[in-house]
């Protein structure tokens, strides 16, 4: 790992992107043609690079191995060579009837000028790092890069139109792959003003730069469209990998990569991913040869080429009709419509070109339930077909803070036709109108509706609108403290806080006073790609202490085994850059003070003094236990149904340790042992509103080795602790307070346990109350000693029980999917069709279940599964059945 030393940014500094690179302290390290280059040392060299998509080779650890351009016998090839037919391109020549005219520029380490399949393309660029020298790749990506456009060119040979787009080489990037953020505004600004009709940026940074924002801004001022990848950090950094820059700003279109079927595992995802394109390709290397990449730097000249042929087609739409068209023509391959995975799907040149237009594709979105997706930070073009016509759109905002929408149209002066809802609401949330052209709103973390109406009323004429989405985090709970004068002052105790940069530049200061010298831990986690954590620490009089070791996305950790007593002051700040710009995103901070054989929370040995603590966020408590009476007493207050989480771990060895959860009269609701073995024990309940209290006790004497104690807390539907966070659990919720089903003992509903006919059966008593028995069960195997019996003699009664075997019930065996839904669509007294439609590819209109089935999916009861199946032989669950049942609740 390379290190940086802290407060010496140097020059800001950028990196390309592909396949996946090895990351040093937000830098990419430098390539060498077999192995991997020593890295820079000086912090002037690594701060702020960007990253170029490089093929990588993932070990058995998931450790990295970059190679400057990957043989095929590096890299595994890919599935479908053949991504030319992924992506239409033979049928989008056949039906091509113009030739592709134009430039299509490459930002990125320049193209090998004497490639044999380049040189009929290329046309003159430029050389940003040596003005005196033509862009010759040094590197292997740019030539991998214009490789893929020049395959893509050659396969319309012979056709009825041809390929006439020239490519410009824009060398910005060095042979490592690295340059700076400055060269890369430079490369296009200067494409755009030498002629680019469509620039390819297949790279990458994890912060926002104003003058890339600016330059993104100016391209489409000019009627250039801009490409570019969406990042390969997915497999390293998970949910905390964000969509790179520029790939984020909305006039941009982001690509993410694919194997045609779903999101490659390293593919980053995001609200800003727009499309998917083959992120396994053969492509061009210097030489003269070709080779095997992979990555999403592959995927977005894949897009650009088929924007060029679209534009060939429409010389005269703009990049926002043409950005419009490849979404709207994808082949869906995620989940229905735009996902963040693949964006609005797999782009095809081929469906590009032969749609129809349609500016208001996203219909039908007139109400609330048909709201089509709107990305937030990305762009959504339609038309408001008539002065009635209301397009509704939804938005999933990820945090605290500021929604903005800016419109354009026809009118400057339409932010009239915005209303906001949340998603429970059916009242507009007040606006704040920030602009002539733009409405902002506080909104919290979850789902929101946007209704765009005409704002010109009911007899207006048919007009085009534009709408673009931004969001700014909201300040955190510590806020003002952006020095250490307004530094907010912490309790002299271990505790956990998280923290936002809400502003550009922003700096967040705490202050603790230690009583007493110990062991300060300071650990500061970022959730996100976007945040390059530092930590300051300064004991007040004394020289400051900065820790910035990692990179983008990974924690920061900062020790002081021998803090002395006294004040220190801490500075939280994201070292992307000198002042960098607001990030959508959180750190949090876990502080550790210990202090040795004292236990930090005392005194805390009764109710009267319980030590409070709260359950979100997330807090972990130090303990010891001093005596063999000490009780540790913690207090917390809910004020809604919550699953309460509590992990008591790194207990003594051998101790045996009693945990007890007490309502406010200090009734035990819960109550947990741990004798030896262990060194953790845990324990869950689900509470109601109030105030509740946690009570450690040990049998002797512990005072050397601290406990940790941490309290977890989530929303509950539900009294079960295993149903709170299930797919099912507002179903179980109302089932369950309707009386129809119950739990087990211990607080458990078992939703996935599968349910038997005879249990079926008495819950569907329960609901639908049939009439009493006329006579007996007839069925051989239940008597008047079985359980269910008088619940089955009514259901066989009522009629519902039609699919069983006629002498038989079998009240022990599993219920099917298939008897479910015939007993409840009977029980239901739905109208069932006798001829029904087929729904399910593997329920024929023959099977017994079919006119059921067709029932309840008319009354939008009953899907199957994404595949199309609905599997009528799995035995059915009781979170399954409890679904069914909630929509009478």
């Amino acid at each position: 790992m390379l290190a940086r030393t802290a407060g010496n940014i140097g020059k800001r500094t950028i990196a390309a992107w592909a396949g996946c690179a090895l990351l040093a302290g937000g830098m990419l390290l430098g390539f060498a043609s077999e192995a991997v280059a020593e890295g820079l040392t000086d912090a002037a060299e690594t701060a702020d690079k960007l990253k170029i998509e490089k093929n990588v080779e993932i070990s058995a650890a998931y450790g990295h191995k970059a190679f400057a351009y990957a043989e095929s016998s590096n890299v595994a090839p890919s599935a479908d060579s053949g991504y030319l037919n992924a992506v239409g391109f033979p049928e989008a020549w056949r039906m091509l009837e113009r030739d592709v005219e134009g430039t299509i520029a490459i930002v990125d380490t320049g193209a090998d000028l004497d490639h044999p399949e380049l040189v009929p393309y290329l046309t003159e660029g430029i050389n940003l790092l040596n003005k005196r020298k033509p862009p010759e790749d040094d590197n292997g990506h740019g030539t991998a890069v214009a490789g893929i456009v020049a395959r893509i060119a050659a396969a319309g040979k012979g056709g009825t139109a041809n390929w006439n787009m020239k490519i410009m080489p824009v060398k910005a990037l060095d042979e490592t792959g690295a340059g700076t953020d400055a060269d890369l505004v430079r490369g296009v600004r200067y494409a755009v003003d030498h002629g680019a009709n469509i620039v390819v940026l297949s790279l990458g940074l994890h912060r926002d730069v104003p003058e890339m924002r600016e330059a993104a801004a100016y391209a489409e001022a000019k009627g250039v469209l801009l490409v570019a990848a969406s990042g390969n950090d997915a497999l390293e950094f998970g949910d905390k990998a964000a969509v790179s820059y520029p790939a984020v700003y909305p006039t941009v279109l982001g690509v993410a990569g694919t194997d045609g079927r779903s999101r490659d595992s390293a593919s980053t995802s995001g609200p800003e991913v727009d499309l998917a394109a083959m992120w396994s390709v053969e492509t061009l290397e210097p030489g003269g040869g070709t080779t095997e990449m992979e990555g999403t730097s592959m995927g977005a000249p894949q897009v650009a080429a088929a924007a060029a042929m679209l534009r060939a087609a429409h010389p005269d739409w703009t990049p926002v009709r043409l950005r419009e068209t490849l979404r709207r023509t994808a082949e869906d391959i995620g989940a229905k419509g735009w996902d963040r995975d693949t964006g609005y799907g797999l782009v095809r040149a081929d469906k590009a070109l032969a749609a129809a237009a349609n500016e208001d594709w996203r219909e039908p979105n007139d109400s609330k339930g048909t709201a089509y997706a709107f990305p937030v930070g990305k762009e959504v073009a339609a038309n408001w077909s008539s002065g009635t016509d209301s397009d509704w759109y939804a938005l999933d905002v990820a945090y605290d803070g500021r929604l903005r929408i800016e419109v354009s149209d026809e009118n400057p002066k339409a932010t009239g036709s915005l209303a906001l809802y949340a998603s429970n609401s059916t009242a507009a949330i007040a606006a704040e109108v920030s602009g002539a052209s733009s409405m902002q709103w506080k909104v919290k973390k979850g789902r929101y509706y946007l209704q765009a109406k005409h704002p010109e009323g009911t007899q207006a004429a048919p007009r085009a609108y534009r709408l673009v989405s931004g969001f700014q985090m909201a300040e955190d709970a510590m806020e003002p403290n952006d020095s250490a004068l307004a530094a907010y002052t912490l309790a002299p105790r271990s505790q956990q806080w998280t923290g936002t940069f809400h502003v550009k530049g922003d700096e967040d200061w705490t202050v603790v006073e230690l009583p007493k010298s110990g062991t300060l831990k300071l650990k500061v986690s970022p959730d996100t790609t976007r945040i390059d954590p530092s930590i300051t620490l300064q004991k007040a009089g004394e020289k400051a202490k900065e820790t910035d070791i990692n990179g983008s996305g990974e924690s920061e950790e900062l020790i002081v085994p021998n803090a002395a007593a006294g004040k220190y002051y801490i500075k939280i700040r994201n070292a992307v850059n000198a002042r960098p710009e607001a990030v959508i995103g959180t750190y949090t901070v876990d502080l550790e003070y210990i202090i040795p054989n004292e236990d930090p929370n005392e005194p805390n040995d009764t109710a009267l003094t319980a030590t409070p603590v709260s359950l979100n966020p997330s807090e972990t408590r130090n303990g010891l236990f001093g005596s063999g009476d000490d009780a540790d007493w913690y207090k917390f207050t809910v004020s809604s149904r919550t699953l309460v989480r509590l992990q008591l771990d790194n207990l003594p060895e051998g101790a045996s340790v009693r945990m007890r959860l007490s309502d406010k009269q200090l009734e035990q609701v819960g109550g947990w042992n741990r004798s030896g073995g262990s060194s953790s024990l845990s324990g869950s309940r689900v509470v109601e509103p109030g105030t509740y209290y946690v009570t450690l006790t040990a049998d002797g004497v512990y005072g050397e080795t601290f406990y940790k104690l941490k309290f977890e807390g989530e929303p509950a539907y539900t009294s079960f602790t295993d149903a709170t966070g299930h797919w099912a659990e507002r179903a179980i919720a109302a089932v369950t307070e309707a009386g129809w089903m119950a739990g087990y003992g211990n607080g458990r509903f078992r939703p996935d346990r599968n349910l038997t006919r005879a249990e079926a059966a008495v819950i569907a008593v329960r609901a639908f109350q049939p009439n009493e028995a006329k006579a007996g069960s007839g069925y051989e195997d239940v008597t008047a000693g079985n359980w269910a019996y008088g619940a089955i003699a009514r259901a066989e009664t009522a009629g519902w029980l039609y699919w069983a075997d006629g002498s038989r019930f079998e009240p022990d065996a599993l219920m099917t999917r298939a008897e479910a839904v015939a007993l409840f669509a009977r029980a239901a007294g739905l109208n069932e069709p006798a001829s029904p439609a087929k729904r399910f590819s593997d329920l024929p209109a023959d099977h017994f279940a079919a006119g059921a089935a067709a029932a309840l999916v008319e009354k939008g009861w009953l899907s199957g599964f994404g595949d199309g199946t609905f599997r009528p032989d799995r035995p059915i669950s009781r979170a399954e059945w409890a679904a069914l049942l909630a929509r009478l609740a």
